[in-house]
């Protein structure tokens, strides 16, 4: 093996290994006192931060597509669990409600398996989206605002006997269909591709796919599989946002994100020249 080849596998290992470990979780972004909402809703506790920036450029791509192609109903998916969709989805959908124009924006949560939604915003689970499609529940019944601006939480409701088949009936096409005529963004956080049908149910019902991916965890083919089980749905993949990247900034600094006992954390840490 060549000295670059070692060198390179050496600052692999060293990356991998300092992802991986599970340090005292010490958060840069701080929780806002008498707050309910986690502190991994970066969003919410520090839009401003360098992550609360990236999302701010992911909104402005998606305000994009609706300008150009009139997507406003879009699914946030995975191709298996762990990879931070769930996080990703409040983010997403709390830093479009930030958007001066005053969008409004609701955001699903299609997991009625394990929804985390109203975990992570310290709100009730139910009623919720179960209820609505298994009971017949009024929508507006449902709603929950996490005390943010122009944004509107379904939560995913009590787990039903049936939660494929409830995606699948024509109930589901007409609450969507009845939500787009009431809101101007859509977002439905659902469970991951691989293991369940679910994802491949509703990404046919609404406008777009959005794919989570972890870095340096989710393998090329399985992402691959994952889009070709949306494809084969009729489900439009559209884009991909990435967990777990190092940001490198300037002054030899750099911040990454740490998955540790599910959740994830936000450091800095000095590059020693």
């Amino acid at each position: 093996m060549g000295k670059i080849t070692e060198a390179l596998k050496k600052v692999k290992d060293e990356r991998i290994a300092r992802i991986q470990r599970k340090p005292d979780v010490q958060y840069v972004v701080k929780r806002i006192e008498d707050s309910k909402i986690d502190e991994h809703i970066v969003s919410f506790h520090d839009p401003s931060s360098l992550l609360g920036e990236q999302y701010k450029m992911i909104r402005t791509n998606i305000q994009t597509l609706k300008a150009t192609k009139d997507y406003k109903a879009f699914l946030i998916t995975s191709a298996t669990s762990g990879e931070g969709k769930t996080v990703t989805s409040i983010n997403l959908a709390m830093t479009m409600a930030h958007d001066l124009n005053n969008k409004s924006i609701l955001l699903i949560d299609a997991d009625m398996r394990k929804g985390k939604v109203a975990k992570y915003l310290g709100i009730s689970s139910s009623p919720g989206l179960s209820e609505i499609l298994k009971d017949g529940v009024e929508p507006d019944l449902t709603f929950v605002s996490p005390n943010v601006d122009n944004l509107t939480i379904i939560p995913s409701g009590k787990t039903p006997r049936n939660p494929s088949e409830l995606l699948g009936s024509r109930k589901t096409i007409s609450l969507i269909a009845s939500l787009k005529t009431r809101f101007d963004y859509i977002f439905v956080d659902s469970p991951p591709v691989l293991p369940l049908t679910d994802p491949c149910i509703l990404g046919s019902k609404l406008d777009g796919v959005i794919m989570v991916i972890q870095a340096g965890r989710t393998q090329l083919g399985v992402i691959k599989h994952a889009e070709n089980r949306l494809h084969q749905a009729q489900a439009k993949t559209i884009g991909y946002i990435m967990t777990n990247v190092e940001y490198h900034l300037p002054q030899y600094l750099y911040r990454y994100v740490q998955k540790y006992d599910n959740h994830y954390s936000y450091e800095y840490e000095t590059v020693n020249k």
